[in-house]
């Protein structure tokens, strides 16, 4: 299966994380806007890792922000990892900046963030590439494994609602 594309305006990211989740799909879906990609990581239907290039939600800004971990000590390990060719959460961990569960929880509240925001977006465009996931999401000692429905949860949860064209989209698991 090559590249599935769309407009976030046609097709709800919501239905398309969905068909992903029903159909147990594994690859990379990227979301772009004024700018702004977003990039969703998935295996066996189930999102394993989340990216954004949005001013403060890169993941070091998230960090910095949402930790003890002074900006300095997260870009080293952000270089050092970078040199040494292994994931950033990686280095994060052998340099004791975090504990492999208080990791994982910064970054399942991370994921939920850039989630949030991405269902909130009223144009842009999608691609679904199934093809391999990038070395540093497949090597990385953090994976989410989280089914989209649970975010679907949080949406609803939130009180988050999405309008398009006129019409409010409360999002609802039954």
């Amino acid at each position: 299966m090559g590249l599935i594309k769309g407009d976030l305006g046609a097709m709800y990211l919501s239905d398309l994380l969905q068909w992903i989740e029903l159909c147990g799909k594994a690859g990379t879906v990227t979301i772009r806007a004024n700018g702004i990609a977003k990039r969703l990581y998935f295996a066996a239907g189930r999102l394993i890792f989340v990216s954004s290039e949005k001013e403060g939600e890169r993941l070091g800004e998230y960090l910095h922000r949402s930790s003890h971990v002074d900006i300095g000590r997260i870009r080293t390990a952000l270089f050092e990892a970078q040199t040494m060719k292994i994931p950033f959460t990686q280095r994060l961990l052998k340099m004791h900046y975090f504990t492999p569960s208080g990791l994982k929880d910064v970054i399942r509240t991370h994921a939920t963030e850039i989630l949030l925001d991405a269902f909130r977006w009223t144009d842009g465009e999608f691609e679904f590439d199934p093809g391999a996931l990038p070395p540093a999401v497949l090597g990385g000692p953090i994976k989410l494994d989280m089914p989209v429905g649970r975010f679907l949860e949080i949406l609803e949860a939130s009180g988050s609602v999405i309008q398009k064209e006129n019409v409010t989209y409360y999002f609802r698991i039954k």
